[in-house]
């Protein structure tokens, strides 16, 4: 496990989700233990931790506008305004317990944000 650790140290990594997503959508949104989500993912991951996080909020009309644009909707997609509240405040919620996270307003316009990313790896990478 040391050269596995050694080996992902030196290492980027991108995911568009993760455990926090876990988290936030079965136990936040659906009310899932969150023990046993620790669990499994504990198992799963051994020591294997994230160092920075990206998390994106968005408000509810402009969620609406984006998932009326899209060609194909999967199951998350249908859910009713309660459980995207309840996950969004999940994701912020955990984002006040760990270090290594920038939150990003996905209501602004694409390229400041992407320049705010671009910044921060910039950072990170240094």
């Amino acid at each position: 496990m040391d050269n596995l650790k050694k080996n992902f140290r030196k290492k980027i990594i991108l995911l568009d989700r993760f455990t926090d997503s876990t988290i936030a959508y079965q136990h936040f949104g659906m009310g899932v233990n969150l023990d046993i989500i620790k669990k499994i993912n504990n198992h799963i991951l051994k020591s294997f931790k994230v160092d920075f996080t990206f998390l994106s909020i968005v408000n509810i009309k402009n969620m609406q506008k984006r998932l009326k644009q899209r060609k194909k909707l999967n199951r998350y997609d249908t859910f009713k305004e309660k459980f995207y509240k309840k996950v969004q405040n999940g994701f912020l919620k955990i984002s006040k317990n760990k270090k290594g996270y920038k939150i990003i307003n996905s209501n602004l316009p694409i390229e400041l944000n992407k320049k705010i990313i671009i910044d921060k790896i910039e950072k990170l990478l240094k």
